[in-house]
């Protein structure tokens, strides 16, 4: 991954601060770490929730296990909120390259894409009350986007100590890209047409801007980031 394509754009919903904080950043060992965070809207500090938790990432992601990164994220967080608990929340979703594998630490509703020609597969599952229904069979898909409390989340990083993370792990494959999102985007641009553009253009530049122009046509209603990392081909 030394030589991985990185593209991005964050874009907040108006006047107010963007809640949103990612980075890419490479490591002496030819890892690579991706993280996004999206601050909880109904907490007081989360967008503060989300640079602390994306500045742990800085810190510490050459040291640490994903584990462990998440678990200082949670105690920073603890100690930053103090007696504001409650008011700190942010989601946060990593992923580390390294070796042809893709390594995932997610809590929250961000998003993992992993696209490979025409396909794409969504390496992190979204927890959300409504996901939680859906799955029990209680809504359908079509009664979901009617569901009062979709934006409802099970799972962040608070510093309570209760949140649920899931890891992953995946192969990479040269000219594969992995594209992190958080719900200001994927809910505006669907998966079908990410694949569309990602198959039209072959520079990630290319494709990110792309994706940045739909939404912008389409109205920004809640902070929006996307970053993308494309495999290098070999030679």
């Amino acid at each position: 991954m030394s030589n991985a394509t990185i593209a991005f754009f964050s874009i907040g919903k108006g006047e107010s601060e963007n809640s949103d904080a990612f980075l890419h950043l490479g490591f002496p060992d030819g890892r690579w770490m991706l993280a996004i965070a999206d601050g909880v809207g109904s907490a007081k500090f989360g967008g503060q929730a989300a640079r602390l938790a994306v500045e742990v990432c800085r810190e510490s992601g050459s040291a640490l296990s994903i584990r462990e990164i998440f678990a200082v994220v949670d105690d920073r967080i603890a100690e930053a909120a103090g007696d504001s608990h409650g008011q700190w929340s942010t989601t946060l979703s990593l992923c580390v390259f390294h070796n042809g594998q893709a390594h995932v630490g997610h809590v929250g509703d961000a998003r993992i894409y992993h696209i490979r020609g025409a396909g794409l597969l969504t390496r992190t599952h979204d927890q959300t009350e409504v996901e939680r229904l859906i799955e029990e069979g209680v809504l359908t898909r079509e009664r979901a986007q009617r569901y009062p409390r979709k934006h409802v989340l099970l799972s962040s990083m608070n510093g309570g100590g209760d949140y649920q993370l899931e890891e992953s792990t995946f192969g990479l494959q040269p000219g594969d890209r992995v594209l992190l999102a958080s719900d200001g985007f994927y809910k505006k641009v669907l998966k079908r047409e990410i694949v569309g553009w990602s198959i039209a253009c072959e520079e990630v530049d290319e494709f990110v801007d792309t994706l940045k122009g739909m939404l912008m046509t389409r109205g920004v209603v809640d902070d929006a980031t996307v970053l993308c990392a494309q495999i290098p081909v070999r030679a």
